[in-house]
């Protein structure tokens, strides 16, 4: 049986004035939202469909894959309606809107939702019982993560670990990526990097994405804004997220890494490591 140790945090970043991004952490659930809309309205849209989606899910009991993917798309176009009402309501919350991604665990499988481009990752092996479980002393504040050389000609480790992104991301130039216009590593540099295809507050018929994922000992789950894998290079999320020694440390490095990196938006970190009992 597995146990589910997660944290979270939210930091404004270097350019942004106010935050506008939103998470919850409720027992087996996880949410993370980036909203948009200028002045209050972003935070106003991001906190709606968190609270929206929480009081939907929190408790709800496992029945079937089918059934609770069909609540996770519910509990989103919920909190999209109730976005739409509250802008037809207040004239300066008019186009608001925000991203969501999410999981919901059952035992040792998580049911993800997504809607925008905030993401999860899944990390695995590592070194010792599972990544997070540091050699020595890890400093927390370290900017910077340093990486051994790799011999290309040697077999991989068989501990090695890796970083797997488990959404999709909605977005023009996700579409572009997909289509083989550009790579992937053309994203963060790209001029339409910003547009997104879908949100909460505007979702169109295709409603949120669901999945499940089957989670192994040892692996740490992250949900991220744009404004963590934006800045920081999933090398260097594997890397953190390797080195560190807690799931609180783990989300201090990340937006540490975003902010030294200029942090150009607000940014929120969702980890959760998922351990043997």
């Amino acid at each position: 049986m597995l146990s589910m140790i997660s944290y979270g945090l939210t930091d404004v970043g270097r350019i942004r004035k106010n935050n506008e991004d939103n998470f919850a952490i409720e027992n087996d659930l996880l949410i993370v939202a980036d909203g948009m809309g200028g002045a209050a309205a972003g935070e106003t849209a991001s906190s709606i469909a968190v609270d929206t989606i929480t009081s939907l899910l929190k408790d709800i009991p496992y029945s079937t894959d089918d059934a609770i993917a069909a609540a996770v798309k519910k509990a989103i176009a919920k909190a999209d309606d109730t976005i739409k009402q509250q802008a037809r309501i207040d004239a300066e919350l008019k186009g608001m809107g925000t991203t969501v991604v999410m999981a919901l665990r059952y035992g040792d499988r998580i049911c993800l939702g997504n809607v925008g481009d905030s993401r999860a990752y899944v990390i695995s092996g590592g070194t010792g019982s599972g990544q997070v479980a540091a050699a020595g002393p890890v400093d927390a504040n370290a900017q910077t993560a340093i990486l051994e050389a790799v011999d290309l000609n040697s077999p991989p480790p068989k501990n090695e670990a890796s970083i797997s992104r488990i959404s999709q991301d909605h977005s023009v130039v996700m579409d572009l990526v997909n289509s083989g216009v550009i790579t992937e590593e053309d994203i963060r540099t790209h001029p339409l990097r910003n547009r997104i295809t879908r949100c909460v507050g505007s979702i169109n018929d295709n409603g949120a994405d669901t999945s499940w994922h089957t989670v192994k000992p040892g692996e740490t789950l992250i949900l991220c804004s744009d404004g963590l894998w934006e800045m920081v290079h999933e090398d260097i999320i594997l890397a953190i997220v390797s080195s560190s020694g807690s799931v609180k440390e783990i989300c201090k490095r990340l937006i540490d890494a975003a902010n030294d990196a200029g942090g150009q938006d607000n940014i929120t970190v969702i980890a959760a490591l998922f351990e043997e009992t």
